[in-house]
Order: C-alpha cells, then structure tokens, then sequence
C-alpha cells in the first residue's frame, strides 16, 4: 500500500473510534434543541464511507488504469465505475448538503442552548469540524474539476484522432481514437502540434511515386522502425526532406511540429509533393 492509503486506513479507525464514543454520550445531548450527536455521528460516517471507497478504488486502480481513479470518469471496471458514480453522485452532495444542515444546526445550538453539550465536548470542536468538513468538500470539488478537465481533453484528443485516423492509420496501428483514460493522454499540457485540418491539407503520396525517396528501397521510417516499401502511403517533410508512413507522421505532427529526426520545426509550412520536380 502507498502511503496515502496507510494515511487513510489511520484516519478511519480514529473516526470509527470517535464514532463509538459519541454514540456511548448519546443521552448527554438530550437537552440540545437539535440532535447534534447525530448530525457529528452521520457526518464521521459519510467520511469513513468516502475513506473506505478511496482505498478500494486505488487499490484496484494500482491494477488496472492505475492514476487516482476518482480522476478518471471512463473506468473499464465495472466495480471502479460503481465507485467512482457512488463517490460524485451520492456521497459527495449528501456530505455538502449535510454540512449547511450542521451548520445551521450549530447556530441554533449556539443561540438557544449553548450550554447543552456534555461536560468535556465544547462547541468550538463542532465548530472546527465544520471547518475541516467544508475543507474536505473543497478538495473534492478541486479534484472534480480537474476531472472534468481531464475528460475535456480526453473527448478533444479523441475528436482529432478521429479526423486523421484513416484506413492507413488503422490497418498499421489499430482504433487509436478510443482512450481508456487520462493517463492515455500524450501529456498533460496542450498540444503544441498541427491540427487536424492542417495535417489533413498537407500533400501525401505512394512510394513509387517519388524517385528521391525510393532510391533506398529499404528506408526506414524512424516512428514505427519498419522500412517504408513500394505501395505504402508517406509524407516527405518540406526542408529537412525526411520520409515516413503518412500513418505514422500523422499521428506525430498532432502532438509535434518538428522532425523526429533532425528536430528541425515544421510548422504549417506545407510538405513538398513527391509529385514535384524534386522527387
């Protein structure tokens, strides 16, 4: 287990701790206008649920998508997708809306029966629970945020994937434009690449129809490291003039605008056609 997790597994045996307690001083609330023990009881509870579902989830995560699996909105596991819909849809608007009620509850407390509370438990411990329960729910809106995030990038490289992904592309590399999850992103900042229509517009060619490129009959496209043969599609990249398999420079220039080999940038400058005198 990770550290967090050990953190975790601490962090729910001290709330099932004070949990136990506050149920054994239930009758020393009696004189509160509002079941405050009831209210702090429901509220340790949804943390440990929360808790229990997060170490459950890494866990299988580890050995699935791995990433923090509540990041990840298009789990392949039934169980992690249970869990993760459990997590955003159902605890986590009953801990928020528990919360004001506790608050509100608090404050009534506080101006009605300030003295109810048994002796040794004062208010400002409820009062600082709330704090850490309004934290707690912070986090977990930051975390579905960046999720959300996530799940924008992931539909925005599906949707250019598919604009390039052509018959050449899934015959030598498969469906590329289906991802697991946003540890299938290339990276996680921006693409700094072509767009797809500017890749689309740039001129392709067969290889017997570019003499230059096929004097070498066995050149190696340095993506997929197969040789690039008679017959298959290929780009021929303007200034530097290197070659490669249109399926494999394609998925290149979306993510890069230099030459795998020489670095040099591409840019939208358009690729010289093999149909050209130069070939």
């Amino acid at each position: 287990m990770t550290q967090g997790v050990w953190n975790d597994v601490v962090l729910v045996m001290s709330l099932l701790y004070l949990s136990i307690d506050i149920q054994q001083e239930s009758e020393a609330f009696s004189n509160c206008q509002r079941p405050l023990h009831k209210w702090l009881l429901v509220s340790y509870l949804l943390v440990i649920c929360s808790r229990l579902i997060y170490i459950a989830g890494t866990v299988i995560s580890m050995h699935d998508t791995g990433g923090d699996f509540l990041l990840n909105l298009r789990q392949k596991s039934t169980t992690l997708r249970m869990l993760t819909s459990f997590t955003w849809l159902v605890i986590m608007p009953f801990f928020t809306v528990w919360s004001m009620v506790g608050t509100a509850w608090l404050w009534q407390a506080r101006t009605s029966t300030p003295q109810c509370l048994p002796s040794g438990m004062h208010l400002w411990f409820f009062m600082i629970w709330q704090v850490l329960s309004y934290a707690w729910i912070m986090v977990h809106c930051s975390l579905g945020a960046v999720a959300w995030f996530l799940e924008r990038r992931l539909r925005k490289h599906e949707s250019d994937l598919r604009q390039i992904e052509d018959a050449d592309v899934v015959s030598r590399w498969g469906t590329v434009s289906q991802l697991q999850g946003y540890t299938s992103l290339p990276g996680m900042q921006l693409s700094q690449g072509l767009t797809p229509a500017e890749i689309n517009s740039l001129p392709s060619t067969i290889m017997a129809e570019c003499s230059e490129c096929s004097e070498n009959t066995e050149e190696e496209c340095s993506i997929c490291l197969h040789a690039i043969r008679t017959g298959d599609s290929m780009r021929q990249l303007a200034g530097c003039r290197h070659c490669f398999h249109k399926s494999c420079i394609d998925l290149w220039l979306l993510r890069s605008t230099s030459c795998p080999l020489c670095k040099r940038n591409v840019g939208t400058v358009p690729m010289d056609s093999c149909g050209d005198d130069a070939c």
